[in-house]
């Protein structure tokens, strides 16, 4: 998988021992239900525009490794405000890209040191996990 930075076209490469954990957990659809003061039942929905978060978390233990280099780089890019990103998937059979930004709100990046210790250089490895937000096209 590779994120892409927009705004000057800067690449990582990202190993794909990633599972999106939340993809079907996404409600496209907003709806609330209430009753009328006859006990008719009153149905408002409406379509999201956009907003559905792409959680990229280690498959199993020993996957989801990125060496502390490319973790800085991450995190680097992530502390830029408004800055956007392509998310793309490499996978045999799934080569979907999407329009993300980091998502603070939810702790955009985790990160712990397999080892269990402070890293000694730039190639020791972290178990990460990444949370975007995905924007419509238009943003």
């Amino acid at each position: 998988m590779k994120l892409i930075r927009k705004s000057t076209n800067q690449t990582v490469s990202i190993e794909d021992g990633f599972l999106w954990s939340d993809e079907f957990d996404w409600k496209p659809i907003e709806q609330t239900q209430e009753r009328a003061v006859d006990g008719t039942l009153i149905i408002q929905e409406g379509k999201k525009k956009s907003g559905r978060p792409i959680t990229l978390q280690p498959a199993a233990d020993g996957m989801g490794w990125v060496k502390r280099s490319l973790l800085s780089t991450l995190k680097n890019w992530s502390t830029e405000q408004g800055e956007e990103f392509t998310l793309k998937f490499e996978y045999a059979s799934d080569q979907r890209e999407f329009n993300v930004i980091f998502n603070h709100a939810e702790n955009a990046i985790e990160a712990k040191p397999v080892k269990g210790i402070p890293a000694a250089s730039e190639n020791e490895f972290y178990s990460v996990t990444m949370r975007f937000t995905e924007l419509s096209d238009a943003n």
